[in-house]
């Protein structure tokens, strides 16, 4: 690029050398007809004035529309033709040169046009900025923000029908040029026979675990079987980014790729030495059906897998509430989180979730609040009594439920409490606003607890919750 211009100057010039070539057609019949005369003149006229009005359509199309500009170009200039080849009787040398020209521009706006289909100049371009990656010497530190250098999306751009431009780079002797090229390769769909391999074998045989995640995101899109199961290995890899990369690369198409991966996943969610990493989709990614329901039978399992299962299924949940609110899954939802039959771990996920959208209506609350339900739910069902029925008789049934739940020899479930009796009730029992929890066996946690049994055991209590010393059975007498 020439200095002094940049991509707006650049694009103002290639509207007005459009505007050009398309008066060019118009400036041409209105010369013939002035050099005619009689019919013949009126005849170019009004060839010219039809000219005028297809070309301002074709360039309010191409503007607007962004329409391909050569098939338009090419219909104007041989309408153009039309008219001076049979209207114009007189045969001199403007004549001849209106033809050659009208018939000319065409012919090379079609070469034109057939030599950017051919892909031949977005070929020779990827091979350039290819090279200037190759040379480069000045490379970000972070990984990230290498994907994101100007000459990195450029080469995306640039490569069409033909990755090879990147492939190439895969052998560099630097591993930042390798991470630029897998990184212009991300999410590709279009590959040809064994490209797809090439990329796969760098991810098997990669040390840097940057490495691997760049190609383990290049072939999120292939639709081979084989080497879609081969990527869901890299679940287990050693490094969180990789294993990152793999699920961000196999799940965002559960739809079709389910059946393929599912035993590699339920591995994954099995397995404890990757039970810190929670969720499996993180950013809440939509599942496929039958992805939910293995998932959910799932959640009846033991250990990391049930853990694991029911906090996908939250994510699942959480993003499928955020972005529309389905009054069909809030009832199955709800009908999961009343059924004692469904595995607990799944049950608090679930009240969980439709705590946090205010999806708990009072029947289900009151249910929860049973002392045969587990802790944590009594708990979850107690809060949103106190938050969304503070002046019905739910608040005496929360209070004494969190009563209940701070007698438990439970050092866990005490500090809980403590912290829902403290933003509810806005008693101070020790915890810092805002703060986490502290640890349970700390010596603030001691302290905590022990003022929360306090709490629990004491007669004197102000007018207003005078009654939560009664039992939620005594109350429903």
């Amino acid at each position: 690029m020439m200095p002094g211009f940049n991509t707006d100057s650049l694009a103002i010039t290639a509207q007005l050398v459009r505007l050009v070539l398309f008066l060019v057609p118009i400036g041409l019949l209105a010369a013939a007809s002035l050099r005619q005369t009689g019919a013949t003149s009126m005849m170019l006229g009004m060839g010219t004035a039809f000219e005028a009005v297809i070309c301002f359509l074709y360039f309010i199309r191409i503007h607007f529309r962004r329409q391909p500009f050569g098939p338009a170009l090419i219909a104007v200039y041989l309408t153009a033709l039309a008219w001076i080849w049979w209207g114009a009787q007189q045969d001199d040398w403007f004549t001849n040169l209106a033809k050659a020209t009208l018939l000319i521009v065409p012919l090379l706006a079609f070469a034109y046009q057939t030599l950017v289909d051919s892909g031949a100049p977005a070929l020779r371009r990827a091979r350039m900025l290819a090279g200037r990656l190759a040379g480069r010497r000045d490379w970000p530190a972070d990984w990230a923000a290498i994907r994101s250098l100007p000459e990195v999306k450029a080469l995306r751009a640039a490569m069409g029908s033909d990755p090879t431009p990147a492939l190439i780079l895969l052998d560099h002797a630097r591993s930042e040029v390798r991470l630029a090229a897998l990184a212009a390769l991300e999410f590709r769909k279009d590959w040809r026979p064994g490209q797809a391999a090439l990329v796969l074998q760098l991810a098997q045989r990669a040390e840097q675990p940057e490495i691997r995640a760049a190609a383990v995101m290049a072939l999120a899109n292939v639709e081979d079987r084989g080497l879609v199961e081969t990527v869901a290995q890299f679940l287990h890899d050693a490094s969180w980014e990789v294993r990152k990369a793999a699920i961000e690369s196999l799940l965002w198409d559960t739809e079709k790729r389910w059946s393929w991966i599912r035993f590699a996943v339920r591995r994954i969610l099995a397995d404890p030495l990757f039970e810190a990493d929670g969720p499996l989709v993180r950013d809440g990614q939509i599942l496929a059906v039958e992805a939910v329901k293995d998932l959910t039978a799932w959640c009846a399992e033991k250990g990391a897998l049930a853990s694991r299962a029911a906090a996908t299924l939250a994510a699942h949940y959480n993003r499928a509430l955020t972005e529309r609110v389905d009054d069909n899954l809030v009832k199955t939802l709800r009908r999961q989180l009343g059924d004692p039959h469904t595995p607990a771990v799944l049950r608090l996920e679930m009240g969980r979730i439709l705590e946090s959208h205010q999806e708990l209506d009072y029947d289900l609350l009151e249910k929860l609040l049973d002392p045969a339900e587990p802790a944590p739910l009594r708990l979850i069902a107690a809060e949103a009594m106190l938050t969304d029925h503070a002046e019905t008789p739910g608040r005496t049934v929360a209070i004494a439920a969190l009563r209940d739940l701070a007698r438990l020899p439970n050092r866990e479930i005490a500090l809980s409490t403590a912290s829902v009796i403290q933003r509810r009730l806005g008693l101070d029992l020790g915890l810092g606003m805002g703060q986490p929890l502290p640890s349970i066996h700390s010596r603030q946690a001691a302290e905590i607890t022990r003022r929360v049994m306090l709490w629990a055991a004491q007669y004197d209590l102000p007018e207003d919750v005078e009654d939560s010393r009664a039992t939620p059975a005594r109350i429903a007498d």
